[in-house]
């Protein structure tokens, strides 16, 4: 019996990865299974989420104690077992009976806000409801119980949902509250490869220069291509793609990156490269060159074939064994072919790494004799976009111009959703973030969705209750729930200080209530009703944003004010004085990485091989299939490819947060998200300063990359 459960764990962590794990290893791993009651599969699933969190790649003496820890630690949180039953010296852990239950919406309140003063609310009763927990993605520890509550009936519980004699039941620990968290303010990570000074420090070492500073300009980039707000005559349709679109899109995007990659390695088909060769002799002709050959084409010789990585198993993980490469319908007729890596990884004059997920387009050059298999020699991941520039007369007026930064840096703020924590509709985090953009008074603020989280277990219901200023509580739908909780607090901050030249860009997500879930995702759209009853206006369709704008400034014509807030499309790139800044909501570096294999990389880099791939295969979405949820319309894909290769790139995630320089001239960052659960999360300051006016004089009508890699200063801190 015990054999066969060691079995089953090493298969189990094969798939996941892990091909060969020590005897020793394994029979702890089988006291694990056995003292949590979890399978096989179970263990290796919390294994590999362990290993993203941790960024943790083998399993070995080392590193089995944090694994063991952080599984019994996320049991024990969960009531699973008892604080004190872990034996690190038998790796045992005692099972408890408390479950994970139902829980209750608490009572919500909300201050007194700018909206409220306009009394375009009605005070309506409404009774409390019960929500049930949201178990999606819960990890193999959490679907150890059942939705119910109820402890899962295993062989030796003679009753489901009674625990046996020797359990040990004490009460289970509550999760950490927002209030009760510790280091808020601290910093987590940073990117300060030159030692710069905070936009604050230098602010307040220049009061004058930063009182005269000027709006910063935000627009989407020129080259971009992005989905335009839906309107009454012109709506946003999606998910209506047939399929003849759908393999049209994808064959386009493998000629596309077909043509950027031969172009920039210089790989040639075998008729042009016999042309070169037309007057010399045949001796002088090397038959092992290597051209370009479509996919499935037997070859003696060393071919280049350009396709994409899918995965021979249509289900589960990228593995080394499961690597295809499909062809073009063009050149290749579609054929697949299967990559053997064993002579890349195993040439040790070589030593290439590799990092391949499905949806890649790369080229790959090695033998292809048989026209089933190739035998790969070498890999080329993808060609980034053009790197971004601007003449120095343009630097010099963005960096030191009076209608520019006036030689102070720009200050850019990126945070991510969800806003308010699991337990409640309150949004504190959001509004301890608004009390520090009005205490810094940075020049943008970009926050990525979800701003109304469909995740949200109070919000599951489709009725979400808030207590109003009368101690009601009323019933609201989403956009409601945005203008009350959202942009009452940016209205309020904005009316008590009218010249804030401080801009906010609202980034959705498809996890929001209030927009359209697909990707690419359009903009946010402010329904403002000029006609009809007030009270329905603000009811449906008003996100309150309207409002915004006007707070402080009433006596200003609407064509004499500065834009506040802006609302942008899913992903997007935009044009933020001279920075091109790439942003998407999507947690594309996790949907990688959970079906991404790799060999031969750096210690801790990952992530950044990951973060990499966006820009060279020059999209904000390369995979595909996508992740569940993910809602792809491939009718747009043109809507998600990234145009130039960005300054700085935000890809927020719920994997380890960091900001590192990636392909020569990109700052990378992930913030984070603002809560997790019940508690507080991150956020990331971005300080770009200005360049070196000496050398800008000097360039004239010469056209300059930005260099924000060396001029950037990047802080990720707790709330």
């Amino acid at each position: 019996m015990a054999s066969t459960l060691k079995n089953e764990i090493t298969s189990a962590f094969t798939t996941v990865g892990l091909t060969s794990l020590p005897a020793p290893l394994v029979t702890k791993l089988t006291g694990l299974s056995t003292s949590l009651r979890l399978t096989p599969r179970q263990l290796a699933e919390a294994w590999e989420a362990h290993s993203l969190t941790r960024n943790v790649d083998v399993l070995d003496d080392v590193t089995f104690g944090g694994y063991q820890s952080a599984l019994a630690k996320e049991a024990e949180s969960k009531g699973l077992i008892a604080s004190s039953s872990v034996d690190s010296k038998r790796n045992v852990v005692v099972m408890q009976s408390s479950g994970l239950g139902k829980r209750t919406a608490p009572h919500s309140s909300v201050t007194p806000s700018p909206m409220a003063k306009r009394g375009a609310q009605t005070p309506q009763s409404a009774s409390g409801a019960t929500a049930p927990a949201d178990r999606s993605g819960l990890s193999a520890v959490d679907n150890l119980t059942t939705p119910s509550g109820k402890v899962p009936i295993s062989p030796g519980m003679k009753h489901p949902g009674v625990a046996s004699a020797n359990q040990i039941t004490p009460t289970a620990k509550s999760a950490p509250k927002y209030q009760d968290r510790t280091g808020a303010g601290s910093l987590v990570t940073s990117y300060n490869p030159n030692s710069l000074p905070t936009a604050v420090e230098v602010n307040a070492q220049n009061a004058d220069n930063a009182t005269t500073q000027k709006t910063c300009t935000i627009q989407y980039h020129p080259s971009s291509t992005h989905p335009q707000p839906p309107t009454k005559s012109t709506p946003f349709r999606h998910m209506f793609t047939p399929l003849a679109t759908r393999a049209k899109a994808l064959e386009s995007r493998i000629l596309t990156m077909s043509d950027s990659i031969c172009e920039k390695y210089n790989i040639k088909s075998e008729e042009e490269e016999m042309l070169k060769y037309e007057h010399v002799s045949a001796e002088v002709v090397d038959d092992n060159m290597a051209c370009w050959t479509p996919v499935g084409i037997p070859k003696q010789g060393k071919v280049v074939c350009v396709g994409r990585i899918c995965n021979e198993a249509h289900e589960g993980r990228l593995n080394r064994a499961s690597i295809r490469l499909e062809g073009s319908r063009k050149d290749s007729s579609g054929s697949r072919i299967h990559l053997d890596l064993n002579s890349l990884v195993t040439n040790n004059d070589n030593n290439q790494s590799y990092s391949f997920f499905p949806g890649q387009i790369v080229a790959v050059e090695g033998i292809n004799s048989s026209g089933r298999t190739m035998q790969a020699s070498r890999l080329y991941e993808g060609v980034p976009p053009p790197v971004e520039k601007s003449t120095a007369k343009e630097l010099i007026k963005y960096n030191y111009g009076p209608e520019g930064q006036n030689g102070m840096p720009l200050s850019i703020v990126s945070m991510c959703g969800p806003f308010t924590t699991k337990d409640n509709l309150e949004y504190d985090p959001l509004v301890d973030m608004v009390m520090k953009i009005s205490e810094d008074q940075p020049d943008v603020v970009i926050m990525c969705g979800p701003f109304v989280d469909g995740r949200q277990p109070l919000v599951q219901g489709g009725e979400p209750t808030i207590t109003d200023e009368d101690g009601n509580e009323k019933k609201v739908s989403y956009e409601n729930l945005f203008q009350t909780k959202f942009a009452a607090l940016l209205e309020e901050m904005y009316a008590n200080d009218p010249d804030m030249k401080t801009q906010f860009v609202l980034v959705p997500s498809t996890e929001d209530m209030i927009c359209e879930s697909v990707y690419p995702q359009p903009p946010l759209v402010n329904q403002e009703v000029t006609s009809g009853v007030k009270k329905f206006n603000d009811e449906f369709g008003n996100l309150g944003l309207n409002y915004v704008e006007i707070a402080g400034r009433e006596n200003i014509k609407a064509s004499e004010r500065t834009k506040r807030v802006h609302c942008v499309s899913n992903p997007c790139t935009l044009k933020i004085n001279e920075l091109s800044v790439g942003v998407t909501s999507s947690d594309v570096l996790f949907h990688i990485s959970s079906d991404e294999t790799n060999a031969n990389l750096p210690p801790g880099g990952r992530l950044t091989r990951i973060a990499q791939h966006l820009i060279q295969q020059r999209s904000y979405y390369p995979l595909f299939p996508a992740a569940k949820g993910a809602c792809l319309d491939l009718s747009r894909s043109d809507e998600w490819e990234m145009p130039v290769q960005p300054d700085i790139l935000i890809v927020p995630s719920k994997l380890t947060t960091f900001a590192r320089k990636v392909l020569d001239t990109t700052v990378v960052v992930n913030p984070g998200e603002l809560t997790k659960n019940t508690t507080g999360g991150t956020y990331a300051v971005i300080d770009v300063h200005p360049m070196k006016k000496e050398a800008l004089e000097k360039g004239g009508d010469a056209e300059m990359e930005h260099g924000v890699q060396d001029r950037v200063r990047v802080d990720i801190k707790r709330i």
